[in-house]
């Protein structure tokens, strides 16, 4: 995010990340450091405007609208920023509708059927349950929540409500992930992962508000990403009773920058996540993923290529453009086969529990997914007795086998019916 002015600099890197993402995308992000142009009207319907966008810098313009306009065509109906200038850009390249000058203009508009939202951290859980309570399909960038607190309230308001939520957590749908996971499941599910993701970050100095503890630190901002990732991963095999963390940290004085976390559990895993963030990559963030399963062996470099081993058996794939799974990802409200969403509210409990601990200073801790899940819910519950009663047609509840170990179960509302798919999420967990 710290990068020189340099016009060489700059020149090489549109060149490079040309290479790397095609250049369709590449002049999409120049437009949009720029915000100088906008689209042409062919293709554009009147009455296909549905989809509204709050919070509206980089990420909504080069990630969010660049995909819906490619797959989706011109649906785009209102935009809304705390910055004007940021919503003025964005509708005006790509014809939105118009720029909503407050909240509440956006949510009145009668065409709204979704909104992306892309706002700061701390402000994705307030605005996701205001729309869900007027009915309204969600797509929430991570993180989901910055607090326990918020991600009680985003499961009351998403039991009360209609609509649907999506998060924006996308490595589960790069297609390395997807290539990765039958090679995993179509096996014996007895065995014990070892996995390590080395990620290099962008620099972010000191005073970002991605730093902010009310923000949820690095933790939530970035290393969120690869938490619920690794959740993901473990899901295929199903997930163990508890994780025992522990944090190395470069710098005490930057505890949320170059850290490694390390997870072990009780179904003998072995899993290391670090963060590197030293100074600027020249490409954007890179990572690398190393895989272990019983005889399986995988490779990911920075979701451009793969290399798989099993036995004496070899495949490898190249992905270009490069694939972290942001179009996919993107594409939730419109697609019928994804992710199933209580790995997104595990993954944030997780991420919580950690940012917690990074901020407390300690280097150790234990995470009992029952227990946690029990308070959770308990959590859950007692704001949803406070809301007029809404089923939710796709509230996703955790089997019950994950609360037998948990000594405040008592916590959890038996009287909500348990969603009609549980038993297969049994099986998976």
């Amino acid at each position: 995010m710290n990068e020189p002015t340099d016009f060489r600099y700059r020149l090489a890197k549109v060149w490079r990340y040309a290479g790397l993402y095609g250049w369709s995308r590449t002049i999409n992000k120049v437009i949009g450091r720029m915000r100088w142009m906008r689209l042409p009207r062919f293709g554009q319907k009147k009455d296909a405007a549905d989809t509204s966008f709050i919070g509206c810098g980089q990420f909504a313009f080069t990630s969010l609208a660049f995909f819906l306009r490619k797959r989706q065509g011109a649906i785009f109906l209102d935009a809304y920023d705390t910055d004007p200038q940021q919503a003025e850009t964005l509708a005006k390249f790509y014809r939105f509708r118009s720029v909503a000058p407050t909240l509440a203009t956006l949510l009145a508009n009668p065409s709204l059927k979704r909104v992306y939202i892309a706002s700061n951290h701390a402000s994705h859980t307030p605005y996701a349950v205001a729309l869900l309570a007027r009915g309204v399909d969600v797509y929430l960038e991570k993180p989901i929540a910055v607090t326990r607190a918020q991600l009680a309230e985003l499961r009351a308001a998403q039991r009360q409500s209609s609509a649907r939520l999506y998060a924006g957590y996308n490595r589960p749908y790069a297609s390395g992930i997807q290539l990765l996971r039958p090679y995993v499941t179509g096996g014996p599910t007895t065995g014990a992962f070892s996995l390590s993701c080395v990620v290099n970050g962008h620099r972010i100095p000191f005073d970002h508000w991605y730093r902010r503890p009310e923000e949820g630190s690095r933790i939530c901002g970035n290393l969120g990403h690869w938490i619920d990732l690794m959740m993901h991963v473990l899901a295929w095999r199903g997930l163990p009773d508890w994780f025992d963390i522990g944090i190395v940290r470069a710098n005490p004085a930057e505890p949320d920058d170059n850290l490694t976390i390390t997870f072990t559990t009780d179904r003998h895993d072995l899993i290391s996540l670090m963060l590197t963030a030293r100074s600027e990559p020249f490409e954007g963030v890179s990572e690398q993923i190393n895989l272990q399963y019983n005889d399986l062996i995988a490779h990911i470099d920075d979701f451009r290529r793969m290399t798989l081993w099993q036995g004496k058996h070899r495949e490898r794939w190249r992905f270009s453009p490069k694939d972290v799974g942001h179009e996919r990802a993107t594409l939730q409200p419109f697609r019928a086969d994804n992710r199933d969403w209580w790995e997104v509210e595990l993954s944030t409990l997780l991420t919580l529990h950690i940012s917690e601990q990074v901020n407390s200073g300690s280097l150790t801790s234990r995470f009992k997914i029952a227990e946690e899940l029990a308070r959770l819910e308990a959590d859950t519950v007692t704001i949803v007795r406070t809301l007029p009663t809404h089923e939710h047609p796709d509230r996703r509840r955790y089997p019950a086998e994950l609360y037998e170990s948990s000594p405040v179960a008592s916590g959890i509302d038996e009287s909500l019916p348990d969603y009609p798919e549980a038993s297969a999420y049994g099986a998976a967990l």
